[in-house]
């Protein structure tokens, strides 16, 4: 399958230079049926087979994709776990994902952002567009936008084997 249209940070809807620092937005189009890449970001036992950056594995998760519903994943990568947590605010099938995520370091989790999955078919494809807003930092949005589209290439293969 292929994928494209990665896209970087971009302003929100505001225009605000600091939202535009700190709101990430990326756009990518996988060769796969809309209902096929909804269920890879709602179905557990999906979720882990792509979840993360490449060479990170999920050995441990508990997702309760519904709105209201928690969820916690563990990435294992070569050289340490990356634990990360939120809620789910809305899961709207076909198209649309809304959960918040904050890193968690010793048992503490870090600031907190909000991610938005919205889905479009697109002749038999589907265009994934990610929207995370209110990162602390310019850096932080960046880092992300580099693990989201890790994590994009990873999901690009899981849907690839389905």
């Amino acid at each position: 399958m292929t994928s494209s249209e990665t896209g970087a940070a971009a302003a929100a809807t505001d225009g605000d230079a600091l939202s535009e620092e700190t709101t990430l937005r990326l756009v990518r189009t996988f060769d796969a049926p809309i209902a096929m890449v909804f269920d890879a970001w709602t179905v557990p036992e999906q979720i882990v087979q792509w979840w993360g950056p490449e060479g990170c594995h999920v050995p441990e998760y508990r997702i309760d994709a519904q709105a209201g519903g928690a969820w916690r994943t563990v990435m294992r990568g070569p050289d340490s776990d990356h634990i990360v947590s939120g809620v789910f605010h809305e899961v709207s099938p076909p198209d649309r994902v809304v959960f918040s995520w904050a890193w968690e370091t010793d048992g503490e989790r870090g600031h907190e952002t909000v991610v938005s999955i919205d889905l479009r078919e697109v002749g038999g494809r589907t265009e994934l567009t990610l929207t995370q807003r209110e990162f602390e930092t310019k850096d932080s949005c960046e880092q992300h936008s580099f693990g989201w589209n890790s994590s994009f290439d990873c999901l690009d293969a899981y849907l690839a084997k389905e």
